[in-house]
């Protein structure tokens, strides 16, 4: 039996090369040589968390080509390049039919085979038939890459409401909260950023973000206030969640805006005055994952000109320095790392 490369977690903290052996497509499926799979910020929370069951499936943000198709697959054939994504809905279900297909029992359990980090994967024919879809030629691989996480991206706008000349603050601008600098730079909102790390707040700048502030900066909010007549911004994105980003947020949001949560850790527990957040009618919006129809508007913004976000990734590792990769996208050492088969 053939076999192949794979990272997997067998336990906390720890990543590991294991030989495994190749899956092979049943009826509807397709089997997919990974070419590049970025590394996310669930990916991190897998790995670093202890209470995870091991060994953990790890990597969704994948680009690859098909090398072989079960019976019955006529969407891609082989040699054709695609991106897929690893998680489908039942759209039947009282959740997809509400818009929260994400809470989905089917959508939680789904999966690719054995996850992105592998040299092969097995795309079961749920994905093939809903999330797999093929690439232009003119969209690069290491581009593609972005399908899911903007998707993710673009599904959190959906859940609220941004307009021309809002102001909005994203609150962590690493690896997926850069993404959303040039989608609000594309609606005309002004934006604001807000990191631990300097260098981030220049790339950011780069993709549209008017003005940035370290987070020891204590007169952020009172310059965001001061940028906007005094109102403070209308949307804050926090993809990052602490007592201290959560206190920025509620400072910086201006009466009746919206803070959006992106991202969060396990057993996170934060004490906030919900008497400030109901006389001020401070909207609490959250955004888990994205969906499936979300996946061909996200490659077709990456088509355009000023999303050459390939530019974001500072490093590409194989699979055998897997653990490396890990280990400099968890210290905040990259703005984006991908892991490559080559």
């Amino acid at each position: 039996m053939p076999t192949m490369k794979q990272l997997q977690s067998p336990a906390t903290g720890v990543i590991e090369v294991i030989d495994a052996p190749v899956p092979a497509p049943g009826a509807g499926e397709v089997l997919v040589q990974m070419r590049y799979c970025g590394v996310c910020g669930t990916d991190l929370m897998k790995v670093y968390t202890a209470d995870v069951a091991r060994p953990v499936q790890l990597g969704h943000e994948v680009v690859g080509v098909v090398t072989a198709v079960g019976a019955g697959v006529t969407r891609v054939a082989p040699g054709q390049r695609v991106a897929f994504a690893h998680h489908v809905p039942d759209y039947s279900s009282h959740f997809t039919r509400r818009g929260s297909a994400p809470m989905d029992a089917l959508f939680k359990h789904t999966n690719i085979d054995p996850g992105g980090f592998a040299e092969f994967i097995r795309v079961p024919a749920l994905h093939v038939q809903h999330v797999m879809l093929p690439l232009p030629d003119d969209l690069p691989d290491l581009r593609a890459v972005f399908m899911e996480p903007l998707a993710c991206c673009l599904r959190a706008l959906d859940r609220i409401t941004v307009t021309e000349g809002d102001a909005a603050l994203i609150v962590g601008v690493g690896a997926v909260g850069l993404l959303f600098a040039p989608l609000l730079a594309d609606r005309a909102v002004t934006t604001f950023a807000s990191d631990v790390r300097a260098e981030r707040l220049v790339m950011a700048q780069q993709w549209g973000v008017a003005q940035g502030f370290l987070a020891s900066d204590d007169a952020a909010a009172s310059a965001m206030q001061a940028a906007t007549d005094g109102r403070g911004v209308d949307l804050v994105i926090l993809t990052v969640l602490t007592q201290a980003t959560l206190a920025l947020a509620l400072a910086a949001v201006r009466d009746g805006g919206v803070i959006l949560l992106f991202g969060a850790k396990p057993a996170t527990r934060l004490p906030i005055n919900w008497w400030d957040v109901w006389r001020r009618e401070i909207n609490l919006v959250s955004s888990y994952s994205a969906t499936p129809d979300l996946f061909p508007r996200a490659l077709a913004i990456l088509r355009r000109p000023g999303y050459t976000l390939e530019k974001t990734v500072s490093h590409i590792l194989n699979l055998n320095d897997g653990a490396q990769a890990f280990q400099l996208a968890r210290e905040g050492l990259a703005s984006k790392v991908v892991i490559t088969r080559e």
